[in-house]
């Protein structure tokens, strides 16, 4: 898969510190909310970094799309070349925006099941891969480059790796998705990170982004705009992005160069421009927005036991 040398080089890689941490559920999560970030952060000679939590390969549509299958057809080999689409993807789009293998981390949990594994005691079996453990394709998974072996599919597994990895990189900044997010993965997600700062004691600033609302509108307005900034709206009655407060904490402007270059990237992502690309050029406009995180560990203490 890679060679000694990569492999040397990821080691030392993931080793580095970090100015910016940003944790994504899926290949993709960190350009649809965080390409701004990473540009800026680039910009003013800070180092980026991204954690991907799966390989993205939970996604049903496109295996099928992909594979030109049915769905009742769909075999595991199907969605493990998902989600060898999904880390090439990622890693071009991550090169648009100006970072390398390098500053990439995929952790390789399963896709669509990083909540169930927190009611399993025994590794969860992915439904779709048959995997009950962590593995990459195109890039190593983080526990198999450092260990030599796999993590299992556990809660306390995903949950060590990112102390660790917060520990090494010892970032100022976290980005993570909103606990009010309408994907069970993306909730999830902030609630590990969450156990993982509180464990490590971190002292930086936390921002959580949206990139599914709870009512399922977001983002508004639809289409790629980079002159416009993003904007709640009244859909039967009831605010888009529901869950979340409005306006966010910090509206972050892009250039217009910047906007462009984010359209650039989101187009890296072949599966969804086929499947979904009205939804992802959505999230180009002249801001990014976030909402800030003053004290996660009370939020820890309200995750609901079902996601």
């Amino acid at each position: 898969m890679i060679t000694q040398e990569t492999k040397k080089e990821l080691l030392s890689a993931y080793c580095e510190k970090k100015d910016v941490l940003i944790f994504a559920p899926h290949p993709d999560d960190e350009t649809l909310g965080c390409a701004g970030v990473i540009m800026e952060a680039k910009r003013s000679g800070k180092k980026p970094g991204i954690v991907v939590c799966t390989n993205g390969d939970g996604f049903v549509t496109a295996a099928s799309v992909f594979s030109g299958k049915e769905i009742s057809a769909l075999s595991p080999e199907d969605f493990l070349e998902v989600a060898r689409a999904r880390q090439k993807d990622m890693l071009n789009a991550m090169q648009i925006l100006g970072l390398s293998q390098n500053d990439i981390v995929f952790l390789g949990y399963p896709d669509g099941g990083l909540a169930r594994m927190f009611s399993t005691g025994t590794p969860y079996m992915h439904q779709f891969t048959q995997k009950n453990c962590t593995y990459g394709l195109i890039m190593p998974d983080y526990h198999s480059l450092m260990f030599d072996v796999p993590a299992p599919y556990l809660r306390s597994a995903i949950r060590e790796d990112m102390i660790e990895l917060l520990q090494k990189t010892s970032p100022r900044e976290i980005y993570v998705t909103h606990f009010k997010d309408g994907h069970s993965d993306h909730r999830e997600c902030f609630y590990l990170v969450g156990e993982a700062v509180a464990k490590t004691g971190f002292k930086g600033e936390i921002f959580a982004y949206l990139i599914h609302s709870a009512d399922g509108n977001w983002p508004l307005p639809r289409g790629a705009n980079p002159q416009i900034p993003f904007e709640a709206q009244m859909i039967d009655g009831i605010q888009c992005p529901a869950g979340v407060s409005w306006p966010p904490d910090e509206r972050r402007p892009l250039r217009y160069d910047e906007a462009e270059a984010k359209l650039k990237a989101i187009h890296s992502y072949t599966l969804e421009m086929k499947l979904a690309s009205c939804y992802i050029e959505s999230f180009v406009k002249n801001e990014e927005v976030f909402w800030k995180i003053n004290d996660i560990e009370i939020l820890q203490k309200m995750r609901p036991s079902e996601m």
